[in-house]
């Protein structure tokens, strides 16, 4: 699974957080890709998790929520964004875990941003979620 970038803010980082050489704690859940960019408009932080298969979609939130403590820990404090989360999947994804992807409890916070999880097909642009 991937995203295109095509659209996407042309001022901007991707961060791949299954970097080794980043040496994050091995257990901490986070998600795939942390995307910061810049257009002449806003800020953008966006965690970004891909699944090519099933998944569950309180892991996926635990994922995604866990890019965001990470981005929460590198942005500085004064900064205003928009944050979305999205999760990128390659399969129809059965109704009853698109239902639980709008429960609250699995919406993913960033200083006080709470945001529901923005589902996308993989290959979709990523700038499609951020609109």
């Amino acid at each position: 699974c991937d995203v295109s970038l095509q659209d996407a803010s042309p001022t901007r980082v991707v961060i791949d957080l299954d970097c080794g050489e980043l040496q994050f704690a091995p257990r901490r859940k986070r998600c795939d890709y942390l995307f910061v960019g810049e257009d002449e408009d806003n800020d953008w932080i966006v965690t970004l998790e891909l699944k090519s298969g099933r998944f569950k979609a309180a892991d996926a939130a635990r994922q995604l929520q866990g890019g965001a403590d990470l981005a929460d820990s590198w942005l500085p404090w004064n900064s205003s964004f928009r944050f979305v989360p999205v999760l990128a999947h390659g399969r129809t994804v059965p109704k009853e875990e698109q239902k639980a992807l709008r429960r609250h409890s699995n919406r993913v916070r960033l200083r006080g941003k709470m945001k529901q999880i923005e589902l996308i097909r993989c290959g979709t642009s990523l700038a499609a979620a951020t609109r």
